[in-house]
C-alpha cells in the first residue's frame, strides 16, 4: 500500500512538472520609466509594476493546490475582476476578486499564494475589505449583506455581525477609536461597529445635503482618524469626525479634471493627500485635505500608467498606491513620492 501511494505521488509530480501551464500573460513593462508629473517637473507619482497572479509577485501555490488544480482541471489564481485591495504590516497582499468570487492572499513573507476560503462560506459579491493590523481582516460581501471576519493565525472565516446590512461596500478601520465604518450603500449611510460585531452607530441618509448620502461607495480613514467617504451618485467626497459629524466635502460631477464622473475608490498617503479613483476617467485624481486638486495621473488603455475602469484604491503605510485597474485584470502599483 505505501509502494502505491508512493508511486502514485510520483506520477501526480511528474505530471506537474511535465505539464504545467505556461504563463498566458506576460507582465507589462514601459518602455521608459513613467512618473507624473512627467520631466523635467519633479515627479510625485512613479510607476512600479502590474500584478495578475501570484506569479507576478515571485510567490509559489501551495503543492496540494497545484495538484487539486491539475486534477480538478481549475486555475483560479489569475485575477479577474478586482476591487477592494488591503496590505499589512507582514508583508501580506489581500485583493478581492469580485469576478472569481475569492479573495486572493500573496504573501511575500513566506513566500506562498492561498486563497481566503471558509467551512461552509462562499463569497456572492465580495467587495470591500480592511484590517486590524492585528491579524484579522475584514470583508464585505454586498450580495450577502454580510460582514467577514478572516483571523490570518488561525485561517478562520467566520460572519461579524448577527444581523444583515442592504448593501456594503466600502469598510475601513480606525486605529484610534478601534471601530470598523462600513458604508451600507443601498441604506445611503455609513454604519460603525465594534470589532465584536455590534453596531455602535450609522449616520447619514438619502439627500444631497450636507452629512447626506446617494449611493456612498467606498471610504477611508485618514492618520487623525477621520472618515473620509465617495457620496458617488452626489459626485463629491465628504469628511466625518469619527462619532460621524460632518466635516466638509469637495467636488461636483462634471467631465473635466477636478470634477468627478463616477467616483469609486478613496485612499489617502501619509501626507493626508486624498486619491480618488474615478472609473469613466479612467485616471486618479489627488486632493489636499481642502479639496485642491494637486496631481492626476493615468488615462484610457491598457498599457503600464492606463486603466480600464479603476475602482479600489488602498495606499499602505511606505505609500506604495494599489490601484484595482478592474476591466484590465490587474492591480498597476505605483509609489507616492514624498
Amino acid at each position: 500500500m505505501k509502494l502505491f501511494t508512493r508511486s502514485v505521488l510520483g506520477i501526480i509530480i511528474l505530471i506537474l512538472c511535465a505539464c504545467a501551464p505556461s504563463r498566458t500573460a506576460q507582465p507589462v513593462m514601459p518602455d521608459h520609466e513613467l512618473q507624473w508629473p512627467a520631466l523635467p517637473m519633479e515627479p510625485k507619482i512613479q510607476w512600479i509594476k502590474e500584478i495578475r497572479n501570484y506569479q507576478d509577485m515571485g510567490l509559489n501555490q501551495g503543492f496540494w493546490k497545484r495538484v487539486w488544480g491539475f486534477i480538478a482541471g481549475e486555475n483560479a489564481t489569475d485575477i479577474v475582476k478586482p476591487y477592494g485591495i488591503y496590505s499589512d504590516d507582514t508583508q501580506r497582499l489581500f485583493v478581492v476578486d469580485v469576478g472569481a468570487g475569492i479573495v486572493h492572499l500573496f504573501d511575500s513573507a513566506t513566500g506562498r499564494y492561498s486563497a481566503i476560503e471558509g467551512d461552509g462560506i462562499a463569497f456572492k459579491t465580495p467587495i470591500g475589505i480592511t484590517g486590524d493590523n492585528n491579524g484579522a481582516i475584514f470583508i464585505t460581501d454586498s450580495g450577502e449583506g454580510q460582514i467577514y471576519r478572516y483571523k490570518t493565525a488561525e485561517e478562520t472565516l467566520q460572519k461579524l455581525t448577527p444581523f444583515k446590512l442592504q448593501r456594503p461596500t466600502g469598510i475601513a478601520y480606525n486605529k484610534i477609536n478601534r471601530l470598523l465604518y462600513v458604508s451600507d450603500t443601498a441604506a445611503h449611510q455609513v454604519i460603525a461597529i465594534d470589532l465584536e460585531g455590534k453596531e455602535r452607530f450609522r449616520f447619514g441618509g438619502r439627500g444631497t445635503g450636507p452629512g447626506q448620502f446617494n449611493y456612498p461607495t467606498d471610504l477611508t480613514v485618514d492618520a487623525a482618524g477621520r472618515i473620509i467617504v465617495t457620496d458617488a451618485l452626489n459626485a463629491r467626497i465628504q469628511t466625518f469626525s469619527p462619532d460621524g459629524r460632518q466635516l466638509g466635502s469637495f467636488g461636483k460631477a462634471g467631465d473635466t479634471v477636478g470634477n468627478f464622473a463616477k467616483p469609486k475608490g478613496v485612499a489617502v498617503d501619509s501626507d493626508g493627500h486624498i486619491y480618488v479613483c474615478d472609473a469613466l476617467f479612467d485616471s486618479v485624481q489627488i486632493f489636499d485635505a481642502d479639496g485642491k486638486l494637486l496631481l492626476y495621473f493615468g488615462e484610457s488603455g491598457g498599457k503600464p500608467g492606463q486603466f480600464w475602469m479603476p475602482s479600489g484604491i488602498h495606499i499602505d503605510g511606505n505609500d506604495y498606491v494599489y490601484v484595482a485597474d478592474t476591466y484590465n485584470k490587474r492591480l498597476q502599483v505605483f509609489r507616492y513620492l514624498k
